[in-house]
């Protein structure tokens, strides 16, 4: 039913373009659009897992405008039989059904007459039908002009459907990268600069193996990024620069040694300094 419309060919111009398979299929309720999703089964062969397809709980409903109005006006009670017939069909309690027409304002204007349209509009049937629909039936309905923003309706649907597991996962696991208490609080930078020191404090101190003693020590000779590289220019070969970090003496704790640098974090902070290859690994470790 949703290729019987000429326009339709622009919305599945639409669907080409996304990285997905579609069907033309028979559905339970006429003109409407269904999402599956092919899952890994935990179940595998001598060919290779299995894959198992699962229905998604979306089901966008198109309806002709003539159709809708008719159902709208006829509509006296919050029965959503009369707008999207549901009765009857399995597994409609769990899925989110939405309702799309396509040139409603236009049918309004061109078939049925202005003063028709706004003796009804004044008479309130759509906005009580919509009531119905919106907060009674918890469904949504989208006006859409043109075939044209059906088919983006649909494709940013989808691209939504696809991102979900994703989401899912992220929201379940725990990010071991975001640190708690003082560290998590970030640094705040006013407009004179204050708080710089400290931001570059704490990008040293984000290489492995780094105490917040050595970046301190590190930002105290180099108070900045752009000193930094400026120093690495004045040096006249590679193993110069590499090595510039090397002696710089950091302070210990009370009761501690003295130490320095060292040649292995002068090595990885030049690296990272220089380095154009995005795929560069700074530990040797």
């Amino acid at each position: 039913g949703l290729l019987k419309d000429p326009g339709s060919d622009a919305w599945v111009k639409v669907l080409s373009s996304l990285d997905c398979k579609c069907s033309f299929e028979p559905q339970a309720i006429p003109c409407s659009i269904t999402w599956r999703r092919n899952m890994p089964n935990t179940l595998s062969t001598p060919d290779g897992p299995m894959v198992k397809t699962e229905e998604e709980k979306e089901v966008l409903v198109l309806v002709e405008p003539e159709d809708f109005l008719k159902r709208l006006f006829s509509l006296t009670q919050p029965d959503l039989n009369q707008v999207l017939p549901l009765a009857g069909l399995e597994g409609s309690s769990t899925k989110t059904y939405s309702l799309a027409i396509v040139g409603l304002d236009a049918y309004r204007w061109y078939v049925l007459g202005e003063r028709w349209c706004r003796g009804k509009l004044t008479a309130g049937g759509d906005q009580r039908a919509l009531v119905v629909l919106q907060l009674w039936g918890n469904i949504e309905v989208l006006f859409l002009d043109t075939w044209q923003e059906l088919g983006q309706h649909v494709s940013a649907l989808t691209k939504a459907i696809a991102k979900r597991p994703y989401k899912r996962q992220l929201q379940s696991q725990e990010l071991p990268f975001c640190t708690a208490g003082a560290w998590a609080s970030g640094v705040r930078v006013e407009r004179d600069g204050t708080g710089l020191r400290q931001v570059w404090k704490r990008q040293i101190q984000q290489f492995n193996r780094v105490s917040p003693a050595t970046a301190a020590a590190i930002a105290e000779a180099y108070p900045s990024p752009s000193l930094l590289l400026q120093a690495y220019e004045e040096c006249s070969t590679e193993d110069e620069k590499r090595l510039l970090l090397r002696d710089i003496p950091v302070k210990s704790d009370v009761g501690g040694k003295d130490r320095r640098v060292g040649p292995d974090l002068s090595r990885r902070i030049y690296l990272f300094m220089v380095s154009t290859d995005p795929d560069l690994v700074l530990d040797l470790s």
